[in-house]
């Protein structure tokens, strides 16, 4: 089996919702709760076994520009460099501008369908990677929450961030 490491997940912000179940957040947490099995050298025979758990592609869902933009020519014996490229830019900032509200129409298209979903962001201040070396730690070890605690972090912060991960994870809570 190839190092789990080599799986990045996407920074999603939005995600297909026919694939939010079977590649989506849950698939993610047990992919990262996997990773930090390896990375702090758990036995895998100490391991989570996820059924139907697969590794993330990444998805595309990008709107492409077809107009190609001709860089306008300089021309020294009447401008300068700077005019030029505030006159460059000028163009290239109109060409965008007239794109982004196609872009927006749209993706919020998309979004009104129903064919993308929200994700809902995480805003913890504790490093994600730590995050899941604890409920690694936990799960697999069943390292007491009181042992986990250290670097400024209180065993009940733990033990909810914990949790949380093992629910995500579709782990039973221990």
């Amino acid at each position: 089996m190839p190092p789990l490491s080599r799986f990045k997940i996407p920074p999603y912000r939005y995600f297909p919702t026919a694939l939010l179940e079977s590649e989506g957040p849950k698939h993610w947490a047990q992919l990262r709760l996997l990773q930090a099995c390896e990375r702090i050298d758990i036995p895998r025979k100490l391991w989570p076994k996820f059924s139907g758990l697969n590794l993330p592609p990444e998805y595309g869902f990008r709107y492409a520009i077809k107009e190609k933009m001709a860089i306008p020519p300089f021309s020294p014996l009447y401008e300068s460099e700077a005019e030029w490229r505030a006159r460059t830019h000028s163009d290239l900032d109109k060409l965008l501008d007239r794109y982004k509200g196609m872009f927006r129409e749209r993706f919020q298209k998309e979004l009104n369908e129903g064919s993308l979903t929200k994700i809902k962001p995480v805003r913890d201040t504790t490093p994600l990677d730590l995050r899941y070396e604890w409920a690694a730690r936990r799960y697999c070890l069943n390292v007491p929450y009181k042992q986990l605690a250290s670097g400024g972090y209180t065993d009940s912060r733990i033990k909810r961030i914990v949790l949380q991960i093992l629910k995500e994870s579709g782990l039973q809570v221990i």
